[in-house]
């Protein structure tokens, strides 16, 4: 029973490490990098003695991501690519007006980076199935490691950025309004780019 049953086990396995991997690396790569720059203006108002507030902004956009993932994947929501490209830019430039000019909204952000999580879990879903195109996609040996390795790539990204963050605050001596403008602008006119060039409409 079991030896018949091992090359079955080591199979799931090998596809388990293989999505796990394309999951990570994706999300590390820096050829689409509008997934970092969303992560760098969520971050970019905080600092680290903020961290219990950001992990339930980043914990909300994570659990987001992860529906409509899985949903898209399972192809039980459909959406046009071209719009779901264009929403993700969208939300980059709308996280850099919120940081500019609408500092009360801030206690809200949970709720916009869940709202903002879904629709990039769309992007994630959709190249997943660019990736494996033909192949049967299920929860356990295909999503979950994909959105495992995304997590863990996350991670790096979110630890990488507050490291940035935390030195131009402490050994630059530069103010948070300084830090967020530095931040929030170029990457808002990026996303407005984007924007045009996506235009679905």
């Amino acid at each position: 029973m079991y030896p018949a049953s091992f090359p079955i086990f080591a199979g799931i396995m090998e596809q388990f490490n293989i999505f796990l991997a394309q999951g990570f690396f994706h999300i590390l790569d820096l050829q689409g990098y509008d997934h970092i720059l969303f992560l760098f203006v969520i971050c970019a108002i905080y600092s680290l003695k903020d961290w219990k507030q950001l992990l339930w902004i980043i914990t909300s956009f994570t659990l987001a991501h992860s529906i409509t993932l899985a949903l898209s994947a399972l192809n039980l929501i459909v959406m046009d690519a071209g719009l779901i490209e264009f929403m993700i830019a969208f939300t980059i430039f709308f996280t850099c007006i919120e940081n500019i000019f609408l500092t009360r909204l801030h206690p809200y952000r949970m709720v916009f980076s869940f709202i903002f999580g879904l629709i990039h879990g769309m992007g994630f879903s959709r190249l997943l199935k660019e990736l494996f195109m033909g192949m049967e996609l299920n929860v356990l040996n295909t999503l979950l490691p994909f959105n495992l390795g995304l997590e863990a790539g996350q991670l790096i990204i979110l630890t990488l950025i507050m490291t940035v963050i935390y030195t131009l605050r402490n050994f630059a001596g530069l103010s948070s309004k300084i830090i967020t403008y530095l931040i929030s602008i170029p990457v808002a006119i990026q996303s407005i780019i984007w924007m045009i060039q996506r235009w679905p409409f």
